[in-house]
């Protein structure tokens, strides 16, 4: 299954941000910051988060009370088949478990289509992907092979653009995942519920954890659609004022694959930002070569000027944030710089930082 290209027609939720998506492409984007929200790019981002998580929720929500009240409300329908096999008479919930499926099929292509409308609505506000980066396509299908060399679960990061005909695999398997997650959480629930409450009341207590995890699920794929959103700029204006100032430096060009290293953005290619973030850098760089083992970063810049090493900093905090998310590891990496003293940001700082990038406000370091 793959996505399809986008046409003219609209539905009833594009009618309801069609008045400020006019509005967002009439204005111009601010040529000194072309990487953050205007106000009202600002407000369709959140309408359209807001009427996606909405309907997640809510689809949740419903989708819990199919799978309860058919049963309760018609029993027989629902009875056990007889199965032999091997001589030997079974007794299992054929038609439930049918169902069942029937309705996760349900739930996962409207989840796919609610929240590829909700990326829809923000990568065209802000008039993504080729009026942010040129190569969209290149780096998706270089993600999409970094994600099946790697043993980490990449495939949130490739499938959300609604412009590519790519395979819409990633995606469903996550919320696959979801649901089964979901279902779990729920089973937890009403067997630590059922011995106060009896069998229906159980059930029906549950009903909130369907829609709690859509919420979830949807804020993910949202977020990662709005960081390949503000990525692509946000790098290139970034590793351009560091060439600028940086750029023939014998001592900052070596550590700068070194720094990416030592916060392991080298180690995640799948991630679209990091992934832009180091072929940005070496491309404007020329940076070639291997890099040495990260924990030999400190002592080789223990010895560099002091500029040098505020560049290194920001350069660190940049490529941590860049994403949208602080890692456990990258959290404990800018601990451990503090405690050396080389870090000059405290921890609120770069966690406000973080806020502002993930609330459109540009990521400034």
């Amino acid at each position: 299954m793959s996505t399809r290209p986008p046409n003219n027609s609209t539905g009833p939720l594009d009618h309801l941000s069609l008045r400020y998506l006019r509005q967002a492409l009439d204005i111009p984007h601010p040529s000194d910051e072309p990487f953050v929200f205007n106000t009202v790019e600002q407000r369709v981002v959140r309408r359209a988060k807001l009427i996606t998580f909405t309907m997640a929720a809510l689809l949740g929500l419903f989708g819990g009370l199919l799978l309860y009240l058919p049963q309760y409300t018609w029993p027989d329908l629902f009875s056990k088949t007889t199965v032999w096999l091997f001589g030997n008479a079974y007794e299992l919930p054929l038609i439930t478990a049918l169902y069942s499926l029937l309705l996760v099929y349900l739930e996962i292509n409207l989840l796919l289509a609610i929240n590829g409308w909700g990326a829809k609505t923000i990568m065209e506000v802000c008039q993504f992907p080729r009026a942010h980066d040129a190569q969209y396509e290149r780096h998706l299908q270089a993600l999409a092979t970094a994600a099946f060399e790697k043993s980490q679960p990449g495939f949130l990061r490739f499938g959300i653009d609604p412009y590519l005909t790519m395979p819409r695999w990633g995606l469903t398997l996550f919320f696959l995942l979801n649901v089964v997650k979901a279902s779990l959480t729920a089973l937890v629930v009403r067997f630590i519920t059922q011995p106060f409450l009896g069998q229906p009341a159980s059930d029906f207590i549950g009903l909130p954890i369907y829609a709690v995890w859509n919420l979830w699920a949807s804020r993910q794929v949202l977020h990662e659609a709005q960081v390949r959103v503000m990525a692509p700029i946000t790098i290139r204006e970034f590793v351009h004022e560091l060439y600028e100032e940086w750029g023939k430096n014998d001592q900052f060009r070596p550590l700068i694959l070194q720094a990416l290293q030592y916060i392991s953005v080298l180690d995640r290619p799948y991630n679209y930002a990091h992934f832009l973030l180091t072929e940005t850098l070496k491309d404007r760089f020329e940076l070639r070569g291997e890099t040495t083992v990260a924990d030999t970063f400190t002592e080789q810049v223990s010895n560099t000027p002091v500029t040098v090493r505020r560049s290194l900093e920001r350069l660190i905090v940049f490529g941590a944030l860049i994403d949208g998310s602080l890692s456990g590891l990258e959290k404990r990496r800018l601990h451990q710089l503090r405690k050396i003293g080389f870090m000059t940001y405290s921890a609120k700082e770069v966690r406000q930082m973080s806020l502002d990038y993930n609330q459109g406000r540009g990521l400034w370091v």
